[in-house]
Order: C-alpha cells, then structure tokens, then sequence
C-alpha cells in the first residue's frame, strides 16, 4: 500500500508518503500553503519514496475544521489524484486528530478539546478514546469561548489564551507533523475503501467527524 498523507490545517502543512511501512516527510512552516506550493512538494516527496504519482493507491488528509484556505487547498488536490488514480480518500477531522494525539501522549480516555476557531468562537468537542476506537462524545460544535466548560472527568487541551483549567488535566494543544499522525491513525482506527468516492474528499467543518 502506497500512501499519501496531506495536513493543511493549520498555518504550515506536512506531508507524508508511507510504502511499505517506511515513512517519508516533509513539513514547511513558511506559512506558505497554496496549491502550487504543495504540489511541488508531493512530486518531491512521492519521488523521494521511489514512487511514481500514479502509485498512489491510499489518500489522507487533515479535512478540518481548521485554516480555510489549507483544508480547501488539499481537498482539492485529493479530489483530483483521487479520481486520476481511483484510489479511496479518508478525511479525519482536525480534533479527532488532536484527541488521538493527546491518548497516545498521556494515555488519557477521556479528552476535552477547545481549539481557536475565529474570533470568539472555538471548535470544541468531548472524546473517548481507545486502542479501537476514538469517539465524538457529542457533535462537534462551534461556540463562545465563554461557553466553554471544563468537565473534571476529562483531560483538557486548548490552543486558545482565552480559556483557562483549573484542573490538574489541563494541557496545551501541542505543535505536531499532522501528516505522519494521520497515518497511524488511519491504520488504527478506518475501515479499508475501495475506489474513489468524491464525497469523502470534501472538506468539514464543525459538526461533522470521521
């Protein structure tokens, strides 16, 4: 299985290509993410993998709730490689990710996160996570930062200076290669696909997770 792994979400992006269980990466912090930018970079990195384009048969990426602009960038590029290889594309929500990272971090089944959305809004969710699964409590929503509770019976992560814990589960949301991560979440946690589908290549925000 040759795999693509795309993280646009946040102000720089990682990519990653797995074959054969070897992993290679690259990430730029420029904080230059376009289309034109991040196809250079999949032809350098897909390359450095010894693969052609045309090999790629499995396509990840970040598909939100996060930066606007990155999250429409790499939909469009998984829609297109997607269709030109007919291969399958698994989005994996940005908070999903956050809360997996943090399980694997700390160990922690129970995670709360709260992450900067615009404004005085932020993307907020309640998690249970386990070796099998890792489970959307309730939807994922966007509210006030005033809105924001911290429940004491979980872990919890925000990126946002707006907020404070005054539990002792109190953690920041951590800078982390997002495209590596998906990868092992992938392999954790989805069910295998077949063929492209153009609906799982579309970008989502609050409300929705995979």
């Amino acid at each position: 299985m040759n795999i693509l792994s795309i993280d646009t979400s946040g102000n720089n992006y990682s990519l990653s290509v797995s074959k054969e269980n070897e992993i290679t990466s690259f990430q730029d912090k420029s904080y230059n993410v376009s289309s034109e930018s991040i196809l250079v970079e999949i032809d350098n990195i897909v390359s450095k993998s010894s693969l052609s384009p045309n090999q790629i048969n499995t396509l990840i990426y970040n598909n939100g709730p996060g930066s606007f602009t990155g999250i429409r960038v790499s939909s469009a590029i998984v829609q297109a490689i997607g269709f030109s290889n007919d291969c399958p594309v698994y989005g994996i929500n940005s908070l999903n990710l956050d809360a997996y990272y943090l399980y694997k971090k700390y160990k922690s089944q129970k995670i709360q996160i709260a992450k900067k959305a615009f404004g005085d809004q932020i993307f907020h969710g309640l998690f249970e996570i386990s070796d099998t699964n890792c489970h959307a409590k309730e939807s994922i929503s966007t509210i006030s930062f005033t809105d924001v509770k911290p429940q004491p019976e979980y872990m919890f992560a925000t990126n946002s200076s707006n907020i404070q814990a005054d539990n002792d589960k109190y953690e920041t949301i951590d800078n982390y290669m997002g495209s590596e991560l998906l990868i092992d979440y992938y392999k954790r946690y989805c069910q295998k696909k077949e063929g492209f589908d153009y609906k799982d290549a579309l970008p989502s925000y609050a409300g929705h997770t995979i």
